[in-house]
């Protein structure tokens, strides 16, 4: 076998098998690179424990004589029996008829039902849009679509607007510009961190001291370098000489003259990371890159990395000049689950918010290079607190049976004992799934008693789906809600989804894979 240097792989097969590959690809919407690309990760993980199927296994599945059980959730499962398939698939119906039942209970507005990786809650229009655009957070929201929520649902710039799960701030923010009092809550301190950089008020003079510190950037020897971060993978991460590089610019930002511009500096630094590194953000982690860009131009890496850090200080100040704020929001680093963080929070006139979806991404591994890097992280142990802090939307840490009074009664007698007799990646996942509804569950009672009456509460969630099993988080959510008081105003459908190439393959009813806003109100 010849390996070669680049990344092209050819191979050749019957042109029969090529033309039904590429035809039942089409129709789940899976490239034929990305389905390539799943089977060799999972190989890869596997330890040589082959997944990828051979020319009999993708006929039966694409004539759905294969046993679906036997493609379950993560490339790196193994096939099931029969049996088991028969065994799952009466509770599969009694699901499905759940759902119905919810579905016709409650006001279901279509809005997009079509594949989509673009809608109006996520965060592309923000690349965009001033402030917003200082970071690019793929988890985060449209400005246009809270704006949106906020005018329906609320009186203009009275009282508070509330977001437990608040990112990078944009419900924060956008609700200060409409004159309200906004509050945010992460257990991020990154994204805490970005959301109060984002809503930094420079005066005249402090603009000019900005403009001074870009300028010195522009001619600093950049000869000292920031201390390597004690994590041996987010090192790997980077050609030596560009981690030099951006330890160089780590080191102007601790220069700073005063803690607002340092905040300033450091947040674009974190822009850099990303832009400089040999891997790129991919679903619950990273993946390396099959193309650097930043190798095209002929400067030194210092140079490129220094010429990319003045680039976006510049948009800063721009935007600093050009989008004053006339109120800061407030945001803190805690959880809003059932602690004491809102204690002090009484007449809360709109909550709105994105919990992290029960799809097992762990944003300390997909962020890791920016939160150690950037001083989050100094720890191993720092990174297991975050994980034990957050929702229970992954399987990365043990938590202990928190909030056992709450839950989904359709994940506990249905779903969780369904996904359990089942050989998934993770055997976590079933406990995952009803802690996660027992957190949300706890999460809709802390702040009920802390909304107006009458007051809206918009809840923006993707659904998910392991082992074949529809898990309609939407559908969930409005139930737990309408059995603990709240009435169910509506669910708005933005978009459909698509689970990974295996969930495809194995979902009967795809109905309830989209992503929608659930929105309830406190009576």
């Amino acid at each position: 076998m010849s390996i070669g240097n680049s990344g092209r792989i050819v191979i050749e097969i019957p042109s029969e098998k090529k033309r039904l590959l590429y035809g039942e690809l089409s129709k789940r919407g899976i490239s034929l690179k990305g389905w390539f690309l799943d089977r060799v990760d999972g190989y890869l993980r596997g330890n040589g424990e082959s997944t990828l199927l051979d020319h009999k296994q993708l006929a039966d599945i694409f004539t759905n004589k294969f046993d679906s059980a036997t493609i379950a959730d993560g490339a790196s499962e193994k096939p099931t029996a029969g049996k088991q398939q028969r065994e799952i698939k009466a509770p599969k119906q009694a699901l499905c008829k759940a759902y119905e039942e919810l579905e016709s209970r409650f006001s279901v507005r279509i809005l997009q039902s079509d594949v989509s990786y673009v809608s109006p809650v996520n965060f592309v229009e923000s690349l965009r849009r001033p402030r917003h655009r200082w970071f690019p957070y793929k988890e985060g929201f449209s400005p246009t679509f809270v704006q949106g929520f906020i005018t329906e649902f609320t009186k203009a710039g009275s009282g508070i607007v509330l977001d437990p799960f608040s990112g990078v701030g944009t419900t924060g923010l956008v609700a200060s510009k409409l004159g309200f009092n906004a509050v945010g809550f992460d257990v991020s301190p990154m994204a805490i961190f970005i959301s109060k950089v984002k809503s930094i008020v420079l005066t005249s003079t402090e603009i000019q001291k900005l403009s001074i510190y870009i300028r010195d950037v522009q001619n600093s020897p950049l000869e000292e370098r920031w201390t390597p971060p004690a994590n041996s993978t987010v090192v790997s991460y980077f050609e030596e000489e560009y981690l030099s590089a951006l330890l160089s610019i780590r080191m102007v930002v601790s220069s700073a003259p005063n803690k607002k511009i340092s905040d300033l500096a450091l947040l674009a630094f974190l822009t850099l990371i990303e832009e400089f590194s040999t891997h790129r953000k991919a679903g619950n982690g990273v993946k390396r890159k099959t193309r650097y860009d930043y190798r095209k131009t002929n400067e030194s890496a210092k140079e490129k990395v220094r010429i990319a850090f003045v680039n976006k200080l510049s948009e800063i100040r721009e935007d600093l000049e050009l989008d004053p704020l006339a109120k800061i929001p407030n945001f803190q680093v805690a959880s809003c689950i059932n602690s004491n963080a809102i204690a002090d929070i009484d007449e809360v006139a709109l909550a709105l918010t994105s919990p992290p979806y029960a799809n097992c991404f762990d944003y300390s591994k997909i962020y890791m290079r920016e939160l150690w890097l950037g001083g989050f992280f100094k720890s191993t142990s720092d990174q297991s607190a975050f994980r034990k802090s957050s929702i229970r939307s992954h399987v990365h840490a043990t938590w202990s049976d928190r909030n056992t009074e709450y839950g989904s009664e359709i994940a506990e007698r249905i779903i969780c004992p369904s996904l359990e007799s089942q050989e998934l990646w993770s055997n976590k996942i079933p406990s995952m799934i009803s802690g996660y509804f027992k957190d949300i569950g706890a999460l809709l009672s802390t702040l009920k008693p802390k909304l107006r009456k009458g007051a809206s509460f918009g809840i923006v969630v993707g659904n998910s789906v392991y082992g074949g099993i529809s898990v309609a988080t939407d559908l969930l959510i409005a139930d737990m809600a309408e059995q603990m008081g709240y009435s169910v105003t509506r669910i708005d459908v933005y978009r459909g989804v698509i689970p990974s190439s295996q969930q495809y393959a194995l979902v009967e009813d795809r109905r309830w894979a989209r992503e929608s806003t659930v929105i309830v109100k406190k009576k």
